[in-house]
């Protein structure tokens, strides 16, 4: 599934499929992978209202509400959920809720979704505050609500990384993708406008299996995605991406 951004107060769009991000904090992905579209669908066909977590300018937002969902779009950029809601279609605005907030610490009520995606964001987070969120996400489910998790991994972009991934995972660290800076593990001699976040945190499947287990969740299955789509340094070998399906228990 594809929703092409075009809307006027968008930054330019560089890289054919990327969308940067207002402030700075990296781009969203046009092309929606396998666990963003089982949310969508079982958004749509769900009676319950659904949340985004970290929608950006909703992609993936915005073809659940075409699909069928009520669905409640979080993301930390104000003027990104401003984008979002002109861009919904009239006829659905009514099914559409925005809300600003970071995580961990948005204010969400307690056992009230179906469903929650959190893609490509969790990976902006220390370890203590992924810990944190994933607990929250299952707070804001109801009992039998189901969590869709998305977060890079060292397989792609980040390939630099992978020696120093390989030795923290062998010596047992419990976050062992922490990356500060990140810049200075990109894949090219990074320019003067190559800021970026101050940290990153990959992951892989065990290791998002783990925190959803911590936090109660059962999960129904975690796998690497094949993000070919990425083209050029951000393709690696298919396991670009990891993600997660699970369930609050009932």
């Amino acid at each position: 599934m594809n929703d092409r951004i075009e809307h006027p107060d968008m930054p330019k769009q560089w890289v054919d499929g990327l969308v940067p991000t207002m402030n700075d904090k990296g781009f969203m992905f046009e092309v929606i992978d396998d666990y963003a579209e089982a949310f969508i669908r079982f958004a749509g066909d769900s009676p319950d209202e659904a949340v985004e977590i970290g929608c950006a300018y909703g992609v993936a937002t915005l073809a659940a509400l075409r699909a069928g969902a009520k669905i409640t779009a979080c993301d930390m950029e104000p003027r990104h959920l401003e984008v979002l809601a002109s861009r919904a279609p009239e006829a659905l605005r009514e099914n559409l809720t925005t809300h600003a907030g970071t995580l961990p610490d948005i204010d969400l009520p307690e056992a009230h979704f179906g469903s929650l995606l959190c893609s490509r964001v969790l990976h902006f987070l220390p370890g203590d505050e992924i810990d944190q969120s994933v607990r929250n996400m299952y707070r804001w489910l109801k009992p039998g609500g189901r969590l869709f998790l998305v977060a890079d991994t060292p397989f792609g972009i980040w390939r630099k990384f992978i020696p120093t991934w390989d030795e923290n995972k062998a010596n047992d660290e419990r976050w062992p993708g922490m990356m500060v800076p990140p810049v200075k593990y990109l894949p090219y001699e990074p320019s003067d406008e190559d800021v970026g976040p101050p940290v990153m945190n990959l992951l892989d499947p065990d290791l998002l299996q783990r925190t959803a287990e911590e936090a109660g969740f059962v999960v129904e299955r975690c796998s690497y995605i094949n993000r070919d789509d990425f083209k050029g340094l951000g393709s690696m070998d298919g396991r670009e991406n990891c993600g997660l399906e699970a369930v609050k228990p009932a």
